[in-house]
């Protein structure tokens, strides 16, 4: 079963980071729980099917921009923590923030994101 500092990265990188539709809805069906609640500063999205419209909607506003981590992970028990930064690759962040997830039965089945004021 994944750690939820593997499940963190691999929605990272498989999730956030991926442009194509398909290859994400996979890797969002291997990570997050079928019931999955996303929840940050605009919306609360319930399921895989709304996670996905909401990521998709997100890559639409920085087309080319990308996730990447900005600090360790943190975590204990169930819970895990992992700032991240957003923008073009190569130069400065023009958005960073701070993901929060609960794992249930080795997915994903809550996130939190915290946008870094």
């Amino acid at each position: 079963m994944p750690t939820v500092a593997e499940l963190l990265e691999r929605m990272l990188d498989g999730v956030f980071n991926e442009p194509d539709p398909q290859r994400r809805a996979a890797v969002i069906a291997e990570v997050f729980s079928e019931d999955v609640v996303f929840v940050d500063d605009e919306q609360a999205v319930t399921g895989r099917d709304a996670l996905a419209a909401t990521v998709t909607g997100l890559l639409a506003q920085g087309p080319g921009f990308v996730f990447t981590p900005a600090g360790p992970f943190r975590g204990v028990g169930d819970l895990g923590m992992r700032p991240w930064s957003l923008g073009p690759p190569g130069a400065a962040p023009v958005l960073g923030g701070l993901d929060v997830a609960q794992v249930v039965d080795g997915r994903i089945a809550r996130l939190w994101t915290v946008l870094d004021r």
